[in-house]
């Protein structure tokens, strides 16, 4: 297993011991250092390095059975990095292994760009709304109502930059060069029919896919 963007090791606790051979990244020494300190006395032998997940040279293709990059770590870069990921990916996983990530819903973000749930009875809604305006105005200036309705992804500046996209079109996207693409909500865990993409609101989406 390939755990990506592991951080201080918030996953390596729930997947190491269901696994042959675990190997954690991120891009800070800083943490890559906590997790080795972390899991010095770890019963399994686990393995941390350095890594960029655009460039992952220190691995051979086809290396691993399972890739996770959890807590939407796909989503802090440009449309242009993402491809760059996604392709290293591909070559390190194993034809028939899985890759498993979370990402963004832009459908959930309807509220930055809706003055009438200003007007809504529920007034925790209409704070968030009147929140998420102004952050709007405040730091994404460029982007309209009509963008929004037309893009497939949107980069925001929430104080990061962070990349939304819609889940129909990360499924299609994803079906060019995996097979198997499942999708699943958030609130429910549940995975979601086609028909379900479209609509669901929750903030984001677990993808899981298989390497051809």
């Amino acid at each position: 297993m390939l755990d990506l963007g592991v951080g201080g090791g918030r996953t390596t606790l729930h997947f190491a011991k269901w696994v042959r051979e675990y190997v954690g990244t991120d891009y800070d020494p800083d943490l890559v250092a906590a997790c080795r300190s972390r899991f010095s006395g770890y019963p399994l032998p686990l393995k941390f390095e350095v890594c960029d997940a655009r460039q992952m040279p220190l691995f051979q293709d086809q290396s691993f059975d399972f890739i996770l990059f959890s807590y939407n770590g796909l989503d802090y870069g440009t449309h242009e990095e993402r491809v760059e990921i996604l392709k290293e990916v591909r070559r390190i996983g194993k034809p028939g292994g899985f890759f498993c990530f979370s990402s963004h819903n832009l459908n959930a973000c309807a509220d930055y760009f809706d003055w009438g749930r200003l007007l809504s009875p529920n007034p925790a809604l209409a704070l968030q709304t009147a929140r998420r305006l102004a952050r709007r105005f405040l730091y994404n200036r460029h982007l309209n109502a009509k963008t929004f309705r037309n893009s497939d992804y949107i980069l925001f500046d929430l104080g990061r930059r962070t990349y939304f996209i819609r889940p129909r079109a990360q499924v299609a996207e994803l079906e060019k060069d995996f097979f198997n693409v499942r999708a699943f909500g958030l609130v429910s865990g549940r995975e979601l029919a086609a028909e379900e993409l479209e609509r669901t609101a929750d903030a984001w989406i677990y993808y899981l896919c298989q390497f051809r």
